[in-house]
């Protein structure tokens, strides 16, 4: 697998609930702008996604937190890097 099409996997956590967890290359990522647009995405009121051909809209407020492994190489200034727990 070329480094061009890793997969990504976002994993979002539920307040309740399991975890949904979705699959997508690196190639794909950077064509939808992924960590382009999350300065666009914390002022919306739900996330959405198609996973499996189903169309999800789920409510940040149902949404404990995000988790994108790998992380995206670009991301926002504003946003902590190279942090480690």
């Amino acid at each position: 697998m070329s480094e061009g099409n890793a997969v990504i996997t976002i994993t979002i956590h539920l307040v309740h609930g399991e975890p949904i967890r979705a699959k997508v290359t690196t190639d794909e990522a950077r064509r939808l702008g992924v960590s382009d647009d999350l300065e666009k995405a914390v002022h919306r009121t739900a996330m959405s996604l198609v996973l499996d051909g189903k169309l999800l809209l789920i409510p940040f407020a149902n949404i404990k937190f995000v988790e994108v492994d790998p992380a995206p190489a670009n991301l926002p200034v504003w946003l902590l890097q190279g942090t480690r727990a």
